[in-house]
């Protein structure tokens, strides 16, 4: 293949844009046509990056400015309430891939309720795809309106699906503890509210109430089929570190199941994935070892309590949990290689 495909990423110059640019400018389909802000119109993308990337760049720009007619894939990285109203605005033909919120639940009525916006593209909301990759690859390679999970769902949905499929753990009491750097509150959040208190700090959050409750409920009832009774209850953390997602969850074990049948299952069900790596029997999970990668770690151990199962992930949130699954989306959309620009 030797033509590429044009993008524009609006929200460039974010925590989650600027990851964009730096896994797609070195993404050999991808011409990186327009890097599009709502600040700082005109400045050269490499004076917000430390690691300066070489290769020529675009200045940043305004959307509004921008020909869409020469752009195949956008890439949304703004706040919640701005893709819906650019995917009013775009041809059927554009390839929209949204970091945000709007357009991941099946029912709008749930994101106006969580998120306290109103939805100003219904329409188009029936037409998108709730894009955990793993488990939508079919719906994603069909759709032009791609939502991406959210960090904490992507590291929680990851590990408890396969689990719920094969009906190893009961649903009436799934605790969800997560801990994540400081980049997931977004660029705006993190430098004006937290950096000056996350030095030696570890602070809760959102308790009994996360927006992210939903949509977790909602993807594991889409991708484990489960009905009836579902107990979720989800606290999610922020530590003193940039980036990385530890998600500790607590679950009960159905009868004459051992945590050793659960991890060789794991194993066989992840064994040919690209990203999700169950690590050996044992091995102890951090954010270390998946941090700048698109990697899901994942590993089983035994509770205190008989039948009690503890499962532990960790992806990076600005790439896993953000970018590098969008990328990855892309990927499948365009029937790429799954890893073109992720290896």
């Amino acid at each position: 293949m030797s033509n590429k495909y044009n993008v524009l990423i609006n929200g460039a110059s974010g925590f989650v844009g600027l990851e964009l640019i730096k896994i797609l400018s070195n993404h050999k389909f991808i011409n990186l046509k327009y890097l599009c802000s709502r600040g700082s119109i005109g400045k050269a993308i490499n004076s917000f990056l430390k690691n300066k990337i070489k290769k020529k760049l675009p200045l940043i720009s305004d959307i509004n400015k921008a020909d869409l007619s020469d752009v195949d894939i956008i890439f949304s990285a703004l706040p919640h309430g701005e893709a819906q109203l650019l995917s009013n605005k775009i041809s059927p033909h554009h390839i929209l891939i949204d970091l945000s919120a709007d357009f991941r639940f099946s029912d709008v009525k749930v994101y106006e309720k969580w998120y306290g916006l109103k939805h100003y593209a219904p329409d188009n909301q029936k037409h998108s795809v709730y894009g955990l990759s793993e488990f939508a690859r079919k719906d994603i390679e069909k759709s032009n309106i791609i939502s991406c999970p959210g960090c904490y769902p992507t590291s929680a949905q990851l590990a408890l699906i396969p689990l719920l499929l094969n009906k190893t753990i009961k649903t009436s009491k799934i605790i969800i503890d997560s801990k994540s750097g400081y980049s997931g509150a977004g660029k705006k959040t993190a430098d004006k509210k937290l950096y000056p208190n996350i030095n030696k700090n570890i602070a809760v959050y959102g308790v009994g109430h996360h927006r992210h409750m939903p949509e977790i409920d909602q993807g594991l009832k889409l991708f484990a089929k489960v009905s009836g009774d579902l107990k979720i209850e989800f606290t999610p953390h922020l530590i003193p570190t940039f980036r990385g997602i530890l998600t500790t969850i607590y679950a009960d074990l159905k009868k004459n199941i051992s945590v050793k049948k659960v991890h060789q299952y794991l194993s066989k069900f992840y064994k040919k994935s690209n990203f999700v790596k169950i690590l050996p029997y044992g091995k102890f999970v951090n954010t270390n070892n998946v941090n700048n990668t698109n990697n899901c770690n994942i590993n089983v151990f035994s509770g205190r309590y008989k039948n009690q199962l503890i499962i532990v992930s960790s992806i990076d949130n600005l790439v896993k949990g953000a970018a590098g699954q969008a990328v990855q989306n892309m990927n499948i959309r365009l029937g790429l290689k799954e890893t073109a620009g992720l290896e």
